[in-house]
């Protein structure tokens, strides 16, 4: 399963478009929030609630896939170091927990959780530039890749 990770794109939808056609085989559309959009406008993306969203109310989503669970925050008023993303996406029974919030991109396997940011396609805060991310999942293994969308060009 191929799954698209992106966040924070502050009312850029077009380049969801540009890095779903990139990715004809995905099947999952995560947004870690602040699209500034309502739910209907980044579909098939499911998102959350960031500082800067009024239309999303969910403020986390859980995602069982396969035999994994997965967790999506945004990330503001949260502390988002490793230990404390780790802890919580153990208490939600999940190995995989997704935030955006900082616009800037890393991916890190800590205490036996899978820890992705994506960045931002739109507005990163790096020097690699805009980036999403992807998850290849089986139900016995997690593979997650940063991806700039330049690199998709």
């Amino acid at each position: 399963m191929l799954i698209i990770v992106v966040s924070d794109i502050h009312r850029q939808t077009e380049v969801l478009d540009k890095i779903q056609a990139k990715h004809p085989t995905a099947t999952l559309f995560l947004d870690a929030g602040d699209s500034e959009r309502h739910d209907f406008e980044i579909e098939p993306f499911q998102s959350v609630k960031g500082n800067c969203d009024y239309f999303i109310k969910n403020k986390y989503r859980y995602v069982p896939v396969l035999n994994h669970g997965i967790y999506v925050i945004h990330g503001n008023n949260f502390p988002l170091n490793h230990d404390s993303l780790a802890t919580l996406a153990k208490s939600q029974s999940c190995d995989i927990i997704i935030h955006g919030h900082t616009h800037s991109p890393y991916y890190v396997y800590h205490n036996g959780v899978h820890i992705l940011c994506p960045g931002s396609p739109t507005y990163p805060r790096t020097k690699i530039g805009a980036t999403y991310g992807l998850i290849r999942l089986t139900e016995d293994e997690v593979e997650i890749k940063i991806m700039k969308v330049k690199d998709d060009e």
